[in-house]
């Protein structure tokens, strides 16, 4: 099986088409297989967007997120996101789905349009893992699986991490399910009291490194059980608030262009994917 790794463009300035290209050809140079756009944050239009990707034989994820003031509210915007994203040709699209103010019943009506909607348009959509979403936890996540089996996930795993307050070492067996259902990956490391540690080089986040990718390489198993021929990871280390910054100068603590990097070489070398 083959890892394809995506770059976020979500730490970087790209509000042109000159930022665009500039930033693609660093991300080609890198090694990269693709980009993942968080279409509600990247206002640069589609056909530039497209014509640019080819011209460097880029993939695309793009990224989206529901929101309103209710259910109703939220399915039309996904019907309206999703139409969009699909135009980008994207492997896949990644939803922030939801909201965990919602009951249950009213998010799984919204998980259910997302799936009609992965019909209709032929295209993977993952759902992430994230705060502010019914997929904050661990316990909430497995409600939504066990009622629709057949919805896939986004493991942002640090978010997790923070609401558990844990290394989530405690909760194996319901993490070991949960991986059945992950097709994408957002690969940053977090730790107990925030969604991104300072600087994944650094040694005294090492431990948190080794849960983090022994975690991920379950999911990996998982997709080659699944005899899946591919699996996209986003490294997905992010700039201020997640960025740990100087309480004076507000300048990044790390480089993080550089984590992002580690991360890629990281997962490259240190996750099995030969059966």
């Amino acid at each position: 099986m083959k890892l394809n790794f995506h770059k976020s463009l979500w730490e970087v300035e790209c509000k042109n088409p000159n930022e665009l290209y500039h930033h693609l050809a660093a991300i080609k140079d890198e090694g990269y297989q693709g980009t993942e756009l968080f279409l509600p944050f990247y206002n640069i239009d589609l056909n530039t967007t497209l014509e640019a990707h080819a011209l460097k034989g880029l993939d695309i994820i793009t990224g989206i997120a529901t929101d309103g003031k209710d259910i109703q509210a939220h399915i039309a915007s996904l019907v309206e996101q999703v139409e969009y994203a699909s135009l980008f040709f994207p492997k896949l699209i990644n939803c922030h789905t939801g909201r965990d103010i919602f009951s249950l019943e009213d998010n799984l009506t919204l998980f259910k349009t997302a799936l009609e909607l992965e019909q209709k348009y032929g295209i993977t959509i993952t759902h992430e893992t994230h705060r502010f979403r019914p997929t904050f936890s661990t316990f909430g996540t497995e409600q939504i699986i066990d009622a629709l089996p057949e919805l896939k996930l986004n493991l942002d795993i640090s978010h997790w991490m923070v609401v558990h307050e844990s290394d989530l070492t405690d909760q194996q067996e319901r993490l070991d399910k949960l991986f059945k259902s992950v097709h994408h990956i957002h690969g940053r490391v977090g730790f107990e009291e925030g969604p991104q540690v300072t600087d994944p080089q650094q040694a005294c986040w090492q431990e948190h490194l080794i849960n983090h990718t022994q975690c991920w390489q379950k999911v990996i198993d998982n997709a080659l059980a699944r005899e899946q021929e591919a699996f996209t990871i986003t490294p997905e280390f992010g700039p201020f608030p997640y960025a740990h910054v100087h309480p004076t100068t507000g300048h990044d603590l790390a480089n993080i262009w550089k984590a992002n990097q580690f991360m890629k070489q990281h997962l490259s070398e240190k996750l099995i994917v030969l059966k």
